[in-house]
C-alpha cells in the first residue's frame, strides 16, 4: 500500500526526485534463512522557469526503480543479481550533448567524416554534441541501467551483465544537493545549454565483464584504497545517460568503441577532522566503425574531495579524445563546496567544458538548497546559470554565438 501510495503521489507531481549523497538506505526483506531482497525506488520532478530558457518544458522528470537480490550457498559463497531501470523526461537532446550550433559538413573545418561516398556530419562520442543534422528530441527516454549477475570471491565482487564499467564504479565528486538539477552531468538539461560532464561513460552500460575489489587498508591510519577493472566487447546502448548509436537522421554519423578495458581506483583517508578521498579512472577502446577519422574512446578522468564537519568540497576533471583522430576531444571540469546544518544542504557548484570537434564550449554555475522532510522526501529550489559558445557560418566563414540563459527552479523528490 505503500509503494502505491507513493506512485499515486509522484504522478501527480509528474514524478519526483531522489535525495543527495546522504540518502537513507532502505531496509531488505528476507525471503528465507539464506536470501534477501531490497526493492528501490527514486522518483524526481523539477519545475523550471527563466524567460530566456532555450527549451520549452517547464515540468522535468526522473524514474529509477529496481531491486537486489542477495543469497549464500550452503558453503557461504555470496551471489546475487542487481536490476536497475530508468526513465526520464528531458529537453532538447538525446541521452546528453545534443545539436550545438549550425556546422554544416564541408564548410571550412566543421566535424565531418568521410563515407566513402560523401561528408557526413559527425556526434562526438564522449560529449553527445553535433553541429549538424536533426536535433535529436526526445521526450522520453528510456534504459536499463543495470541488469547482472555478481558473485563474491572474498577479494571483491565478479559481475557480468549490464552495469557501469570500472571507471565509473566509485568516482569522487563535490557535494550537491539534488538527483537532477546539477551543474555537473545534471540528469536533465535545466537551461538548454547544459554540457559538462566529469562522468567516464566510456562503455555505456552495455554487457561487460567486471571485478570491483573490497577495500583494503585503514581509514584512520594509512588509508583504504579499492580497484576495479573492466571488459566490455562491443558498445551499443542508447538509453537515458549514453548513446553509442553510430548512425543518425539527417546522415549523421557517431564514433562508436568495442573492445573497452577500464580500470577504476579509489583510496580515501582521514586525518584527524579531515576526510580525503581521491579516485582514478582510464578507459582504453579500439574503433567499432572501420571509418577513417574515428579511433576507439579513450578518457581519463580524476576526481577529489574533502569533508570537515559540516563542510564539504571536491573537484573533477575529464579528459577524451571523443572517439576521433586529432587533437579533436572534450574536457570537462567541476568543483562545488556544500555547508550542511540540520537538514539543510547548501551548495555552490561551477562546471566547465570545451568540445574541440564540435567547436563549442561554455560553463554552469548553480547555486541551490534542499532540506528532507521525514526519512523519504526532498524538497528544494535554487538559480542555474549557463552560458556556451557554439560555431555558426557567414559568408566569411565560421563565427562564434554565446547564448546564455538562467533557470529558476524546484525539486520535489521521494525515495523508497
Amino acid at each position: 500500500m505503500r509503494t502505491i501510495s507513493a506512485i499515486s503521489i509522484a504522478a501527480m507531481f509528474a514524478g519526483l526526485a531522489g535525495p543527495p549523497a546522504t540518502a537513507q538506505a532502505n531496509e531488505p526483506w528476507a525471503l528465507d534463512d539464506t536470501t534477501e531482497i531490497q526493492i528501490k525506488f527514486d522518483l524526481g520532478s523539477v519545475f523550471v522557469a527563466g524567460p530566456d530558457r532555450l527549451v520549452d518544458e517547464n515540468i522535468l522528470a526522473d524514474v529509477q526503480a529496481g531491486f537486489e537480490l542477495e543469497s549464500y550457498t550452503e558453503q557461504n559463497l555470496r551471489w546475487g543479481a542487481v536490476v536497475q531501470l530508468r526513465a526520464e523526461r528531458d529537453s532538447g537532446r538525446r541521452a546528453w550533448g545534443g545539436r550545438s550550433g549550425d556546422c554544416p559538413p564541408g564548410f571550412g573545418d566543421c566535424p565531418t567524416v568521410y563515407d566513402g561516398i560523401s561528408n557526413r556530419p559527425v556526434r562526438a562520442a564522449m560529449s553527445g554534441f553535433h553541429a549538424a543534422g536533426a536535433a535529436l528530441n526526445d521526450d522520453w527516454r528510456f534504459a536499463a541501467q543495470s541488469a547482472y549477475l555478481f558473485v563474491d570471491t572474498g577479494w571483491g565482487d565478479l559481475r557480468v551483465g549490464y552495469g557501469s564499467g570500472a571507471a565509473d564504479m566509485d568516482p569522487e565528486k563535490g557535494p550537491t544537493a539534488f538527483r537532477l538539477a546539477r551543474a555537473d552531468g545534471g540528469r536533465v538539461d535545466l537551461t538548454g545549454l547544459s554540457g559538462a560532464r566529469t562522468r567516464n561513460l566510456t562503455s555505456g552500460f552495455s554487457p561487460k565483464l567486471s571485478f570491483r575489489s573490497i577495500e583494503l587498508g585503514q581509514v584512520s591510519t594509512v588509508g583504504v584504497g579499492r580497484f576495479s577493472v573492466s571488459y566490455t566487447p562491443e558498445v551499443r546502448d542508447c538509453g537515458v545517460d549514453f548513446c553509442a548509436q553510430e548512425y543518425g537522421p539527417e546522415g549523421l554519423l557517431s564514433p562508436r568503441a568495442s573492445g573497452v578495458w577500464e580500470l577504476g581506483a579509489r583510496y580515501a583517508v582521514n586525518q584527524g577532522d579531515h576526510e580525503f578521498a581521491l579516485s582514478l579512472g582510464v578507459s582504453r577502446s579500439s574503433d567499432a566503425t572501420g571509418r577513417a577519422g574515428f579511433d576507439g574512446v579513450n578518457t581519463e578522468d580524476v576526481g577529489l574531495s574533502w569533508r570537515n564537519g559540516n563542510f564539504s568540497a571536491g573537484l573533477r576533471g575529464l579528459a577524451s579524445n571523443n572517439g576521433v583522430n586529432g587533437q579533436l576531444g572534450y574536457q570537462a571540469w567541476s568543483g562545488s563546496i556544500g555547508y550542511e546544518a540540520g537538514p539543510w544542504l547548501s551548495v555552490l557548484e561551477y562546471a566547465a567544458f570545451s568540445d574541440d570537434l564540435i567547436h563549442t564550449d561554455g560553463d554552469t554555475l548553480q547555486i541551490s538548497t534542499s532540506r528532507f522532510v521525514g526519512d523519504d522526501w526532498i524538497v528544494g529550489f535554487g538559480v542555474q546559470q549557463s552560458r556556451r559558445d557554439e560555431p555558426g557560418t557567414t559568408s566569411l566563414g565560421r563565427v562564434r554565438i554565446e547564448r546564455e540563459a538562467t533557470a529558476l527552479f524546484a525539486e520535489l523528490g521521494w525515495q523508497f
